[in-house]
Protein backbone atom coordinates (compact mmCIF):
# COMPACT_ATOMS: atom_id res chain seq x y z
CA UNK A 1 0.00 0.00 0.00
CA UNK A 2 1.46 3.28 -0.76
CA UNK A 3 -0.59 5.36 1.60
CA UNK A 4 -0.59 4.74 4.99
CA UNK A 5 -3.10 7.20 6.30
CA UNK A 6 -5.81 8.54 4.34
CA UNK A 7 -4.81 7.64 0.79
CA UNK A 8 -4.20 3.98 1.38
CA UNK A 9 -5.63 1.34 -1.62
CA UNK A 10 -8.33 -0.67 -0.74
CA UNK A 11 -10.00 -3.20 -2.94
CA UNK A 12 -13.20 -3.08 -1.08
CA UNK A 13 -16.10 -1.12 -2.66
CA UNK A 14 -19.30 0.42 -1.33
CA UNK A 15 -22.01 -1.56 -3.13
CA UNK A 16 -25.42 -0.01 -3.99
CA UNK A 17 -27.93 -1.62 -6.03
CA UNK A 18 -29.95 -0.29 -8.18
CA UNK A 19 -33.65 -1.11 -8.79
CA UNK A 20 -34.25 -0.51 -12.25
CA UNK A 21 -33.94 -2.78 -14.77
CA UNK A 22 -30.25 -2.38 -16.19
CA UNK A 23 -29.66 -1.96 -20.23
CA UNK A 24 -26.75 -2.97 -21.84
CA UNK A 25 -23.83 -0.55 -21.70
CA UNK A 26 -20.95 0.28 -23.66
CA UNK A 27 -17.80 1.92 -22.79
CA UNK A 28 -15.61 3.68 -25.33
CA UNK A 29 -12.79 5.51 -23.88
CA UNK A 30 -10.22 7.60 -26.29
CA UNK A 31 -6.92 7.24 -25.19
CA UNK A 32 -5.06 9.03 -27.71
CA UNK A 33 -4.31 9.59 -31.51
CA UNK A 34 -1.40 8.42 -33.45
CA UNK A 35 -1.72 10.03 -36.71
CA UNK A 36 -4.07 8.27 -38.94
CA UNK A 37 -5.03 5.99 -36.15
CA UNK A 38 -6.99 6.36 -32.74
CA UNK A 39 -5.90 4.16 -29.25
CA UNK A 40 -9.47 3.13 -27.99
CA UNK A 41 -10.01 1.41 -24.91
CA UNK A 42 -13.73 -0.23 -26.16
CA UNK A 43 -14.76 -2.22 -22.50
CA UNK A 44 -11.71 -2.76 -21.01
CA UNK A 45 -9.89 -3.94 -23.69
CA UNK A 46 -7.37 -1.58 -26.08
CA UNK A 47 -8.14 -1.25 -29.93
CA UNK A 48 -5.85 0.83 -32.61
CA UNK A 49 -8.03 1.54 -35.10
CA UNK A 50 -8.52 3.85 -37.96
CA UNK A 51 -11.46 4.85 -40.48
CA UNK A 52 -9.93 1.96 -42.92
CA UNK A 53 -10.51 -0.72 -40.69
CA UNK A 54 -14.17 -2.76 -40.26
CA UNK A 55 -15.96 -2.54 -36.83
CA UNK A 56 -14.42 -3.98 -33.65
CA UNK A 57 -16.56 -5.26 -30.68
CA UNK A 58 -19.26 -3.27 -32.57
CA UNK A 59 -16.99 -0.22 -33.11
CA UNK A 60 -15.89 1.64 -36.23
CA UNK A 61 -14.05 4.95 -36.80
CA UNK A 62 -15.88 7.17 -38.71
CA UNK A 63 -13.37 10.26 -38.49
CA UNK A 64 -9.97 11.35 -36.93
CA UNK A 65 -9.07 14.93 -36.45
CA UNK A 66 -6.74 16.77 -34.23
CA UNK A 67 -7.92 15.99 -30.20
CA UNK A 68 -11.42 14.03 -31.35
CA UNK A 69 -12.53 11.09 -33.07
CA UNK A 70 -16.27 10.24 -34.53
CA UNK A 71 -17.06 6.26 -34.11
CA UNK A 72 -20.45 4.26 -34.33
CA UNK A 73 -20.89 1.88 -31.64
CA UNK A 74 -23.59 -0.84 -32.30
CA UNK A 75 -24.82 1.62 -34.77
CA UNK A 76 -25.03 5.09 -32.73
CA UNK A 77 -22.72 7.67 -33.87
CA UNK A 78 -20.48 9.26 -30.60
CA UNK A 79 -17.90 12.21 -30.95
CA UNK A 80 -14.88 11.38 -28.50
CA UNK A 81 -12.75 13.74 -26.50
CA UNK A 82 -9.23 13.02 -25.91
CA UNK A 83 -8.87 12.13 -22.43
CA UNK A 84 -12.67 11.88 -21.89
CA UNK A 85 -14.98 8.08 -21.89
CA UNK A 86 -18.38 7.68 -22.88
CA UNK A 87 -21.37 5.29 -22.15
CA UNK A 88 -23.14 3.91 -24.98
CA UNK A 89 -26.63 2.93 -24.18
CA UNK A 90 -27.92 0.57 -26.44
CA UNK A 91 -31.55 2.23 -26.64
CA UNK A 92 -32.15 5.98 -26.04
CA UNK A 93 -34.28 6.86 -23.47
CA UNK A 94 -34.17 10.28 -21.19
CA UNK A 95 -32.02 8.88 -18.61
CA UNK A 96 -32.41 9.45 -14.51
CA UNK A 97 -28.76 8.36 -13.96
CA UNK A 98 -25.39 8.09 -15.89
CA UNK A 99 -23.18 5.38 -15.45
CA UNK A 100 -19.30 4.57 -16.46
CA UNK A 101 -17.75 0.95 -16.45
CA UNK A 102 -13.90 1.22 -15.19
CA UNK A 103 -11.94 -2.14 -16.28
CA UNK A 104 -9.24 -3.58 -14.16
CA UNK A 105 -5.79 -2.89 -15.82
CA UNK A 106 -2.71 -4.90 -15.93
CA UNK A 107 -2.08 -5.01 -12.31
CA UNK A 108 -5.27 -5.75 -11.00
CA UNK A 109 -6.48 -2.03 -10.08
CA UNK A 110 -8.94 -0.09 -11.20
CA UNK A 111 -7.67 2.93 -13.89
CA UNK A 112 -9.12 5.10 -16.14
CA UNK A 113 -8.92 8.10 -17.71
CA UNK A 114 -10.92 11.65 -16.71
CA UNK A 115 -10.16 15.42 -16.32
CA UNK A 116 -9.41 17.75 -13.49
CA UNK A 117 -10.64 21.17 -14.35
CA UNK A 118 -10.45 20.22 -18.31
CA UNK A 119 -6.93 19.00 -18.75
CA UNK A 120 -6.71 14.99 -19.09
CA UNK A 121 -5.75 12.80 -15.94
CA UNK A 122 -5.34 9.22 -15.88
CA UNK A 123 -6.62 8.10 -12.28
CA UNK A 124 -6.31 4.87 -10.26
CA UNK A 125 -9.64 4.66 -8.12
CA UNK A 126 -8.87 4.23 -4.39
CA UNK A 127 -11.77 3.52 -2.22
CA UNK A 128 -9.93 4.10 0.57
CA UNK A 129 -8.58 7.18 -0.37
CA UNK A 130 -10.75 10.86 1.76
CA UNK A 131 -10.53 12.74 -1.05
CA UNK A 132 -8.44 13.43 -4.91
CA UNK A 133 -4.90 12.45 -4.42
CA UNK A 134 -1.83 14.37 -6.80
CA UNK A 135 1.71 14.89 -6.54
CA UNK A 136 3.01 18.28 -6.99
CA UNK A 137 3.96 17.36 -10.40
CA UNK A 138 0.48 16.45 -11.55
CA UNK A 139 -0.51 19.97 -9.97
CA UNK A 140 1.74 21.80 -11.86
CA UNK A 141 0.70 20.58 -15.31
CA UNK A 142 -2.56 21.21 -14.02
CA UNK A 143 -2.40 24.66 -13.41
CA UNK A 144 -3.19 24.41 -9.63
CA UNK A 145 -0.92 27.06 -7.64
CA UNK A 146 -1.44 24.79 -4.43
CA UNK A 147 1.35 27.09 -2.29
CA UNK A 148 -0.69 30.05 -3.12
CA UNK A 149 -4.03 28.67 -2.77
CA UNK A 150 -3.85 25.26 -0.87
CA UNK A 151 -4.21 24.17 3.26
CA UNK A 152 -0.83 23.13 4.38
CA UNK A 153 -1.39 19.43 5.98
CA UNK A 154 1.10 16.53 5.91
CA UNK A 155 -0.26 13.09 5.36
CA UNK A 156 1.29 9.33 5.76
CA UNK A 157 2.61 7.46 2.94
CA UNK A 158 4.89 4.30 3.35
CA UNK A 159 8.43 6.37 3.24
CA UNK A 160 7.19 8.71 6.49
CA UNK A 161 5.24 11.84 6.46
CA UNK A 162 5.11 14.48 3.91
CA UNK A 163 4.06 17.86 3.59
CA UNK A 164 1.13 18.53 1.23
CA UNK A 165 -1.49 20.88 0.81
CA UNK A 166 -5.58 20.70 0.54
CA UNK A 167 -6.90 22.30 -2.66
CA UNK A 168 -10.79 22.87 -3.53
CA UNK A 169 -10.95 21.63 -7.99
CA UNK A 170 -13.31 23.10 -9.91
CA UNK A 171 -14.38 20.37 -11.81
CA UNK A 172 -13.56 16.75 -12.09
CA UNK A 173 -14.84 14.30 -14.69
CA UNK A 174 -15.03 10.70 -15.55
CA UNK A 175 -16.75 9.79 -18.44
CA UNK A 176 -20.14 11.43 -18.42
CA UNK A 177 -19.99 12.01 -14.52
CA UNK A 178 -19.35 15.21 -13.40
CA UNK A 179 -18.24 16.91 -9.97
CA UNK A 180 -17.82 20.33 -9.18
CA UNK A 181 -15.84 21.85 -6.27
CA UNK A 182 -14.46 18.43 -5.20
CA UNK A 183 -11.49 18.37 -2.38
CA UNK A 184 -8.09 17.19 -3.19
CA UNK A 185 -4.51 17.00 -1.54
CA UNK A 186 -1.18 17.82 -3.68
CA UNK A 187 1.83 15.61 -1.93
CA UNK A 188 4.97 17.62 -2.83
CA UNK A 189 7.02 15.32 -4.92
CA UNK A 190 6.59 13.10 -7.40
CA UNK A 191 4.39 10.46 -6.06
CA UNK A 192 1.14 8.97 -6.49
CA UNK A 193 2.32 8.31 -10.10
CA UNK A 194 -1.14 8.40 -11.03
CA UNK A 195 -3.86 10.58 -9.67
CA UNK A 196 -5.99 9.07 -6.91
CA UNK A 197 -9.43 8.85 -7.35
CA UNK A 198 -11.00 9.25 -3.79
CA UNK A 199 -14.04 9.63 -2.00
CA UNK A 200 -14.37 13.31 -2.57
CA UNK A 201 -14.96 12.46 -5.62
CA UNK A 202 -16.62 8.74 -5.39
CA UNK A 203 -18.60 9.19 -2.05
CA UNK A 204 -21.05 11.12 -4.24
CA UNK A 205 -22.00 7.63 -6.23
CA UNK A 206 -23.07 3.95 -6.11
CA UNK A 207 -20.22 1.74 -6.52
CA UNK A 208 -20.69 -1.47 -7.62
CA UNK A 209 -18.30 -4.11 -8.65
CA UNK A 210 -18.80 -6.83 -10.86
CA UNK A 211 -15.72 -9.17 -11.72
CA UNK A 212 -13.11 -7.19 -13.57
CA UNK A 213 -15.38 -4.22 -13.65
CA UNK A 214 -16.35 -1.49 -11.29
CA UNK A 215 -19.51 0.61 -12.25
CA UNK A 216 -19.82 4.56 -10.85
CA UNK A 217 -23.30 5.17 -10.67
CA UNK A 218 -24.49 9.25 -10.38
CA UNK A 219 -28.57 9.57 -9.99
CA UNK A 220 -30.41 12.62 -11.16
Amino acid sequence: MWLLVILSVSASVCVAESQDERKPVRQVVLQGILGSKALLLVDGQRQMMSVKDTAKQGVRVVRIAEERVDVEVDGQRRRLLLGDSYSVIAQYKVRKSTEVIIAKNNTGMYSTVGSINGLPVSFLVDTGATSVAMSAQHAKRLAIDFRVTGEPTFVGTASGVSEAYRVILDKVTVGDITQHNVRAVVIDGNYPIQVLLGMSFLGQLEIQRDGNIMRLKKNF
